[in-house]
């Protein structure tokens, strides 16, 4: 679930449609404590995954 929150898109859906129009919205300035925080739990994250991720044997 953090994952899922972490990665959340910053900008919204648009049209891959040649020509569509575009909407450009400015973001709004994220403090250093969430960037930090941010990066700090994105780590942890990718850490644990390869701390249960199952070694890999030779052979099939």
């Amino acid at each position: 679930m953090m994952a899922l929150f972490l990665s959340r898109s910053e900008s919204l859906a648009t049209s891959a449609l040649p020509g569509a129009p575009t909407i450009v919205e400015e973001a709004a300035p994220r403090p250093a404590a969430w960037t930090t925080f941010r990066g700090r739990t994105a780590s942890f994250l990718h850490r644990l995954a390869w701390a249960v991720e199952p070694k890999v044997t030779g052979g099939r």
